[in-house]
């Protein structure tokens, strides 16, 4: 007997043309939810943080991964780290949110591990027989890295990352990605299912509503199209209007790294970063990325902010209106355009992490 994730995924279709969006229950069944977590984010590379943001020795974020909380850290010899935070005595967790520090130190019973994950003190323990330091490390978490990325694996069984990705390389040589900054994090609450913010991110087909007066202007959308796309990735290119206008791109690999980049001599860049998910919604974090010099800049970091916040407020309306509509009784999918084939890709894909239990 299928899941409810396979049969929410089973229609998706082979070829764009007969492409349909996806079914009600996609979106409101939180079986499917559960399903997603164990065969979608568990298994694949998601995105834990920048490396610009892990820049000094010490430095450390927390982060909540399909119910995973975790921290990433970058020891003494610049070695990047993931790492369950999950104390290994009763279970507190040894950090939140982000800082610098010498060592992970649980506030329960102030059991130490280094930036490694290995523990360095256990108070307290000498007449345990039980105690073995060196079973006490800290779970250390499957990572890649990849344009200033640094990416977790959970099931620590997904095939290496960066071959993958390799057209998508390419395509961002120009811009790099890796030298890009995060000049200042936008954190918004958003209830809406996550497929929804990804499928949003994912076409231009909108800009003719919503982003009328704005993105519309410079990017028409019936002018987008896919570029280039992979069983792992997809790359949206927005032409511009016209020479007084220039291009930009959208790219996401499956199924969380959601990426906008402007081209040009100094592109500019957006990673929208999805935390704290459920089935009815996710805290999204929009990361401004730029080049140092521009980070360094309050006047431009502030106008940029500015710039997103205005675009993503367009969008707002958009994704709360989706998701009262794909929740109702009275939903049907119809057929998706033509301009919609990074969203049929991710829905290909999703259908592949189910497709054996089908």
């Amino acid at each position: 007997m299928p899941d409810a994730a396979a049969r929410a995924y089973a229609g998706v279709s082979d070829t764009l043309p007969d492409a349909l969006a996806l079914p009600r229950q996609a979106f409101a069944d939180p079986a499917v939810f559960e399903a997603e977590q164990a065969r979608v984010f568990r298994t694949g590379w998601l995105p834990v943080a920048r490396e610009s943001a892990l820049a000094e020795t010490g430095a450390y974020r927390s982060v909540d991964l399909a119910g995973a909380p975790l921290v990433v850290t970058r020891d003494a010899q610049g070695e990047f780290h993931v790492l369950s935070r999950v104390c290994r005595h009763r279970g507190m967790p040894v950090v939140e949110g982000s800082g610098v520090a010498k060592a992970l130190t649980c506030p329960y019973h102030l059991w130490r591990y280094g930036l490694d994950g290995r523990l360095a003190a256990a108070p307290g323990m000498e007449r345990s027989e039980a105690f073995d330091r060196d079973a006490c490390a800290l779970p250390a978490i499957a990572t890649a890295r990849w344009g200033g990325w640094i990416f977790a694996n959970l099931d620590g069984q997904a095939p290496p990352l960066a071959p993958q990705v390799a057209p998508l390389a390419e395509r961002l040589a120009s811009i790099d990605p890796a030298s890009l900054v995060t000049a200042d994090i936008i954190s918004l609450e958003s209830p809406w299912n996550w497929k929804l913010m990804v499928e949003n991110f994912l076409e231009s087909y909108h800009h003719i509503g919503p982003h009328a007066g704005t993105l519309q202007q410079s990017n028409p959308g019936l002018g987008t199209y896919e570029g280039m796309g992979g069983d792992l990735f997809t790359v949206l290119e927005n032409p511009p209007a016209d020479e007084t206008h220039g291009p930009f791109l959208v790219a996401a690999i499956f199924p969380l790294t959601l990426m906008f980049f402007t081209e040009g001599p100094e592109p500019l860049g957006v990673w929208y970063e999805l935390e704290a998910i459920t089935h009815q919604g996710f805290r999204l974090n929009i990361h401004l990325l730029t080049r140092p010099d521009f980070a360094a800049s309050p006047e431009m970091t502030a106008y940029y902010r500015e710039q997103v916040m205005a675009i993503h407020a367009e969008d707002i309306p958009a994704c709360e209106g989706a998701q009262r509509g794909v929740t109702s009784r009275l939903y049907a999918p119809g057929p998706l355009s033509h301009l919609e084939a990074c969203l049929w890709r991710f829905h290909r894909f999703l259908k592949s992490r189910f497709a054996e239990t089908a």
